[in-house]
């Protein structure tokens, strides 16, 4: 697998590893199904998994994602724990073998370390194992930040990552989003994103620096009271720098919650007085 397909990998993962849960009707966020997430835990007693398949297209090979299976599970209010475990197929058009196959497997957490009425901050740090590089296992260390504007039916955020990766070239990314809550079950996401592949290291491993600025827009719709919902996006890339440019970035997903966010709703709740 090329650099830029391993890092599309990562970048799956960070849109993968951390999502979050609708607790009202239709609140605007990121996460899956684009490459950025926003800083929001899901809550204590919550479990979140989502079942998704994506693609990445660029030159002469193709990435196939999926099935993929991300769990997060909220611990306390401020941190989760996230699983996400995906097979991933590369086709090469002029390789032989033409088709390759390997195992992603990620774990880590969400810690939302500030929090106020209109924005947060989060640092969601994950190790990153590939089957075709176990030996060479990767980080990812991104920081997300969220500010809701209007009156709360609009976000706008970045997510920033690095990743290191061992004995290898070390990759960054850079994502802005925005959410918009059109009507009461469904959000239409954009996002513009920068992906650099050996960025760092390229030197010492003889590969070249590439570098990717692309966009994506999707839709995140609910259905049976917003527990269930369905999840979509499409990409391209704009500019490309030493590197061919990415044709086509796809996700299409489900995403069901379990539990909801007690304490968040009793904080939020009017007191009674019987």
């Amino acid at each position: 697998m090329n650099v830029t397909h391993r890092a599309a990998d990562m970048l799956g993962v960070a849109g993968l590893v951390v999502a979050f849960v609708c607790w009202r009707p239709n609140l605007p966020h990121a996460g899956p199904p684009l490459i950025s997430d926003d800083p929001h835990t899901v809550g204590p007693g919550v479990v979140q998994p989502i079942f998704a398949v994506s693609t990445f297209s660029q030159g002469e090979e193709t990435l196939l994602r999926g099935p993929t299976a991300d769990i997060t599970i909220g611990l306390v209010d401020s941190l989760d724990a996230t699983v996400v475990a995906s097979l991933a197929s590369v086709h090469h058009a002029s390789e032989s073998p033409r088709w390759t196959l390997s195992g992603l497997f990620a774990v880590g957490v969400k810690w939302e370390f500030f929090r106020r009425e209109r924005g947060s901050l989060a640092f969601s740090p994950a190790l990153i194992m590939d089957s075709m590089d176990a030996r060479d296992p990767a980080g990812l260390l991104p920081l997300e930040g969220e500010l809701t504007v209007g009156r709360g039916k609009v976000a706008i955020g970045f997510d920033i990552g690095y990743i290191p990766v061992r004995h290898d070239a070390h990759e960054w990314f850079v994502a802005l989003y925005s959410s918009w809550a059109a009507t009461a079950r469904l959000n239409v996401l954009s996002e513009l994103w920068i992906l650099s592949f050996g960025a760092l290291g390229a030197a010492e491993i003889g590969r070249p620096v590439g570098t990717e600025l692309g966009t994506s827009l999707g839709v995140d719709y609910g259905i049976a009271g917003n527990a269930f919902r369905l999840l979509a996006a499409l990409g391209t890339g704009l500019v490309s720098v030493d590197s061919p440019r990415v044709d086509v970035l796809g996700y299409l997903g489900t995403q069901y919650t379990f539990g909801s966010r007690r304490d968040r709703w009793r904080r939020t709740r009017p007191p009674r007085f019987d």
